[in-house]
């Protein structure tokens, strides 16, 4: 039985801008399609990127015309890759696959990650079947997670990729563009009273393949933000747990991101916020408080709990709107610091809507003072969904926080626990930590 009751909310008056140059402030635009078309992208350092090429033997001259296609342009893309990359693709060699079976892409991603150095490779093109991604062994699991190992980078084609061309062009580039190690779009301005953004996720569970034991086995990661929404880095904690040690993993996952982040950005982050899927439990949240003590100092730093999470039952009508659907950018309190947030309703900026609004859940926790409020978190969320590099679509409907994570948690049970441990190499992670490979 449904029951209706009206609701006190708020909105975002203004789509947040995305910047597409980092020498020249003026760079700027709301929708990503748009603002890589008249800026090109907003690290502009690359040149060429060097491709290689895995897939069958009869797939091979539609593969390189896929290249061709985005290094020359498309009614899309006019002026290919040069134009809204400022960069050309290179394919610097060619593997073949016998058969489209899973042992066989094995087999070649091995020879070929004994070949190569992953230095002189920017990105891995890779043919492969459609298979739904709830089975780990299949051709995009096992390859992907071979070549992650060995520190290789890498992108996933299928048939599908080849029907819906028409968009799937510039998908495809800012893909290969943002996993060779740049960044394509970030946020026109800051995040308010923000330092760091860890997208966090604990108790994961590692495939049990290869393993020894029977003991089920978790890892942990987070993927790092700056004030400015830019994707920083990735950390994994460096060896599986067992479940019942998820403090030790925060603990690793949070050392490591302000280790790193200091020596990335020449300062210590003292405005941190966390986002998780989930509301973070008391024991979280203690454990949390207790490692930034030890790390910065109790007087030191403020911690904002974000838990973002679509899991409840309320559904939000608009009376105001033809259909009664809610716009993207409206919220209403639950509390005085619970929200549900719209993130795909009626915009201005998209011609389509993606469906039925599903509303984020989002409960804002603080410690040991207050630097946030609930609508800053509002407009951090809703800007976040702007910043998924992995496509140009204008928005998504997670925030990148969630969107990454939730990525890596379909790789990481379908990577071995073996596979893990070469992943988090130093001198593997050196490299993966600075490219988003998971999307």
């Amino acid at each position: 039985m449904e029951m209706f009751i009206s609701l006190v909310g708020s909105r975002i008056e203004e789509e947040p801008n995305l910047l597409f140059d980092k020498a020249d402030t003026s760079a700027v635009h709301p929708q990503v399609y748009w603002g890589l078309r008249r800026f090109g992208p907003y690290d502009k350092s690359a040149s060429k990127l060097r491709l290689v090429i895995i897939g069958p033997r009869d797939k091979a001259k539609q593969i390189k015309g896929l290249i061709n296609s985005l290094n020359n342009g498309t009614s899309i893309m006019p002026g290919g890759m040069q134009r809204f990359f400022r960069c050309t693709l290179e394919i610097v060699d060619e593997m073949i696959v016998n058969s489209m079976e899973t042992q066989e892409y094995e087999r070649a991603g091995s020879m070929f990650t004994r070949r190569w150095d992953p230095r002189d490779v920017d990105v891995v093109i890779a043919y492969i079947p459609k298979t739904s991604r709830y089975f780990s062994n299949t051709p995009y699991y096992r390859l992907k997670a071979i070549l992650a190992s060995e520190g290789f980078v890498s992108q996933m084609i299928t048939h599908q990729t080849f029907e819906r061309l028409k968009w799937a062009y510039l998908n495809l580039a800012s893909a290969i563009f943002s996993k060779a190690g740049y960044a394509p779009w970030v946020l026109e301005s800051e995040m308010p009273r923000t330092d760091m953004i860890l997208g966090i996720s604990i108790s994961n569970f590692v495939s049990y393949k290869h393993r020894a034991g029977e003991r089920p086995r978790y890892i942990g990661y987070a993927n790092i933000f700056d004030s400015y929404g830019k994707w920083m880095f990735f950390e994994g904690t460096a060896k599986p747990y067992t479940k019942d040690q998820s403090i030790e993993q925060l603990k690793e996952l949070i050392g490591k991101a302000i280790e790193k982040f200091k020596a990335e950005k020449g300062f210590i982050p003292r405005n941190i916020v966390i986002h998780y899927y989930k509301r973070f439990g008391k024991k979280e949240i203690k454990a949390t408080i207790n490692i930034l003590n030890e790390l910065l100092g109790e007087d030191n730093y403020s911690i904002a709990f974000v838990s973002i999470d679509d899991s409840h039952p309320i559904k939000l009508y608009d009376l105001s709107t033809d259909d009664g659907s809610f716009p993207r950018g409206y919220y209403v309190y639950l509390g005085e610091n619970d929200i549900l947030l719209s993130t795909t309703g009626f915009t201005k900026i998209a011609s389509m809507r993606m469906g039925t609004p599903r509303l984020l859940r989002i409960r804002l926790k603080q410690h040991p003072n207050e630097f946030l409020t609930i609508d800053d978190v509002a407009l951090q969320v809703l800007s976040l969904t702007k910043l998924d590099w992995a496509t140009v679509a204008p928005f998504v409907r997670e925030p990148v926080t969630l969107r990454y994570a939730r990525e890596i948690a379909y790789l990481t049970a379908a990577i071995s626990e073996e596979e893990w441990g070469r992943i988090t190499r130093p001198e593997v992670n050196a490299i993966l930590s600075k490219r988003p490979w998971f999307i």
